[in-house]
């Protein structure tokens, strides 16, 4: 058992510290090539604070386990917009432009819904509470799609954005490859550790694998997003802080769960249903929430104008207590 734990832990720190460094890296090579806060936000952080839901999710379904990386991907979104978000607002109001809310945070919700639909209805082969390889291929496509759309909009973007950049580290092209790389391996070697210490935990403690995918897993893989987020809300850099959540959680179900899906068919669990619709409705009630008025013009570093398009603090309070409300469900079921 003691084993079993350490290796878990051990997993999960490898797969955290290799996340940060792949992050870092291409983070660099990004803003050396002048792309937006946002789209970097959307793309290059937020895909690669996903990567350790990635690794899990692919060598849980390729393993047959694929419980485990569902309650992963489903867990991690919720935690993702409710406390990550909720935190980061009580840190630092955020205001979104409002072409993010009209297109991508609208988008956050065609992915939860499209995934959703594929999951539990057989519309391209295989049957019900399952994702067949044709549905896998299908959000792989709607990814790219939304990729190459993100694109053709950085320049666009760019403009639309203060003239201060954020506070980001930019190193050198061959140490940033060097730690995409090094940060890539230990990412692999951490996922497939975790994976192999969360399925004899839930053995252990006789708790499903896709209840241990939903809290610890799910939780402790958004550690990289729950970091890069509230750091970026505490600068007011609200572009990095807002788009790598809606990004991550875009990549979580059209890009993951389409390649998981499209190497091998993955069964989808009827016990994660209910929560697979409270990911969606927090995806709903983001949306909502940047239509609510706010108090009035508020100076900062950003220098943003607020009276709607802004997650107040207030309001990042009452995604925190959801969140606290909903983890206490599942700990009763």
């Amino acid at each position: 058992m003691i084993d079993t734990l350490v290796l878990f832990v051990i997993g999960f720190f490898i797969l955290i510290k290799g996340a940060d460094f792949l992050i870092d890296g291409a983070t660099s090579v990004a803003k050396r090539f002048n792309i937006s806060n946002w789209i970097i936000g959307m793309t290059v952080v937020g895909i690669g604070t996903s990567i350790p839901e990635f690794s899990i999710t692919l060598l849980s379904a390729l393993g047959g386990e694929a419980d485990i990386g569902l309650g992963t991907i489903i867990g991690s979104n919720t935690f993702n917009i409710l406390l990550i978000l909720g935190l980061s607002a009580a840190v630092f109001p955020l205001t979104a432009k409002p072409v993010w809310i009209t297109k991508d945070l609208v988008m956050n919700i065609y992915a939860v819904l499209a995934a959703a639909v594929l999951a539990i209805f057989p519309l391209i082969g295989g049957g019900f509470f399952e994702i067949s390889k044709g549905e896998g291929f299908v959000l792989l496509f709607l990814f790219i799609a939304w990729m190459f759309y993100l694109v053709v909009r950085n320049g666009a973007t760019k403009r639309l954005e203060s003239e201060e950049g954020p506070s980001l580290k930019i190193f050198a092209i061959p140490l940033s490859v060097l730690m995409m790389i090094g940060g890539l391996v230990g990412v692999i070697i951490g996922a497939e550790w975790v994976v192999r210490g969360g399925e004899l935990l839930a053995r252990a403690f006789g708790t499903s694998e896709a209840i241990i995918g939903l809290t610890v897993i799910g939780i402790g893989t958004s550690l990289p997003e729950l970091t890069v987020s509230v750091s970026a809300a505490r600068k007011g850099n609200v572009g990095i802080s807002l788009g790598n959540i809606v990004g991550s959680n875009i990549f979580d179900f059209l890009g993951i769960l389409g390649i998981a899906a499209a190497v091998r068919s993955v069964a989808f669990p009827r016990e994660l249903v209910t929560d697979l619709m409270i990911t969606l409705g927090a995806a709903v009630l983001l949306l909502l929430a940047m239509f609510v008025p706010g108090e009035g013009p508020v100076r900062s570093r950003v220098s943003v104008g607020r009276s709607k398009y802004t997650l107040e603090r207030w309001q990042g309070f009452v995604f925190i207590a959801l969140y606290i409300l909903y983890i206490s469900m599942i700990g009763k079921i």
